[in-house]
């Protein structure tokens, strides 16, 4: 998409985020647009740049600047003489673009609790038609998130001939997928990316649809494709830079790539997500991570990324997957083998320091031999393989053995 000649900072911005280039310059032209008073009386430029700053991961100044809409001193009241009549809205459809935003930050957070209550602000009210499709939409994929896909597929259904907007195909893709009826929801998320594609947008903040083909692609045994649409995906996720938008298309390719690679990109993915805030899908590369993992024959490894998983799930205030993390923990337990004695608990905190087998047995007045067998039986025990295995969070008491 090019940026508009001569257009206003609100569009130039929205213009450079759809495309997902330049981050920097895209921040920039819409916090031009917010204190400029020409686009802040023009609802569509208020949307435009709040929904840039969104893309961007600017969620504190995205949510702040939101929640004043509507809210106007007295000498900011009147629209100045730039500012067309016809395109300026009254204070509550203000509020309504605020609240449309408010949520999106707060479902971008993993705060869904928060998020439901301002989507249902929306629906309880009448808002404007251009944004009906959209909240539909963005509402249908947080009933999912919580659990709820009849109620989702429901509130599609109210969409009728008019849901073929990207937006609804893609939240009707979700469905069938979580359904399992991947052939539906690969030909769903083609058909937005198509849509997508011929209105300019390409950047993956904008829309999954890419990551999720992919995935449904790979399920129903097309390989090539499902390798294609995450290599894409991911490459645009690093043209914009976004923390939280590259670590989800990593763990899209993590999940597609196999044995081997695919425990460092989840463990990646899951890294650049906690930075970005995204704490749904932190949690989920953390539990991915954590199932290959047991799958691997490492329960150890794997409760860990369990516990982080469930933390940040239960920090979001999401129930359904804290539900389902517990049930994994569950089945790492009971913790088999004896406990770890005092002396093996200092040498394992000595070797995790780094300091050598024979600078251990120095300190803890140990021959060497002592020091190397303490350390195979906490290898033995933590159901690890090595030094380069030990990690700190293995040592916790929630991930000792039980004894």
């Amino acid at each position: 998409m090019a940026v508009p000649p001569g257009s206003c900072p609100a569009r130039r911005a929205i213009a450079l985020a759809r495309a997902g280039r330049d981050l920097d310059a895209a921040v920039g032209e819409a916090e031009r647009a917010l204190a400029d008073p020409a686009c802040r009386h023009r609802p569509g430029c208020v949307f435009d740049a709040l929904s840039t700053l969104v893309l961007a991961g600017e969620l504190a100044a995205a949510d702040r600047a939101a929640a004043r809409l509507g809210h106007h001193d007295d000498a900011d009241t009147a629209a100045p003489d730039e500012a067309a009549p016809d395109e300026r809205l009254p204070d509550e459809k203000l509020q309504d673009h605020g609240t449309l935003i408010r949520a999106r930050t707060a479902r971008w957070r993993g705060d869904l609790d928060t998020a439901w209550e301002l989507y249902d602000q929306l629906h309880r009210r009448p808002g404007s038609a251009e944004l009906h499709p959209v909240l539909m939409a963005e509402t249908a994929e947080l009933l999912l998130c919580r659990g709820r896909p009849v109620e989702a597929n429901a509130l599609l259904a109210e969409a009728g001939d008019g849901g073929n907007t990207p937006e609804l195909r893609c939240a009707r893709g979700l469905v069938a997928m979580d359904a399992g009826d991947f052939r539906a929801g690969l030909a769903e998320h083609l058909a937005a990316g198509r849509q997508f594609t011929v209105s300019g947008v390409a950047n993956p903040a904008v829309s999954p649809w890419r990551r999720r083909a992919a995935w449904c692609a790979h399920a129903c045994g097309n390989l090539e494709l499902a390798a294609d649409l995450a290599r894409e995906d991911h490459e645009a996720a690093l043209a914009w830079g976004e923390p939280r938008v590259v670590g989800e298309t990593l763990a899209g390719l993590a999940l597609l790539a196999g044995d081997g690679p695919e425990l460092d990109l989840l463990c990646e993915a899951a890294e650049l997500l906690e930075a970005g805030a995204a704490a749904i899908e932190a949690g989920e590369a953390r539990y991915e991570l954590g199932r290959r993992l047991l799958e691997a024959g490492r329960p150890a490894h794997a409760r860990v990324q369990f516990t982080r998983a469930a933390t940040g799930f239960r920090g979001a205030g999401n129930r359904h997957r804290t539900a389902r993390v517990a049930e994994a923990l569950r089945g790492c337990d009971p913790r088999p083998g004896p406990a770890l004695t005092p002396i093996e608990l200092k040498v394992a905190f000595l070797a995790l320091a780094n300091y050598r087998n024979q600078d251990i047995a120095a300190k803890q007045f140990l021959a060497v031999r002592t020091v190397e067998f303490h350390l195979s039986q906490v290898y033995r025990k933590l159901g690890i393989r090595g030094r380069d295995e030990l990690q700190f969070p293995l040592l916790a008491p929630e991930n000792l053995p039980a004894g």
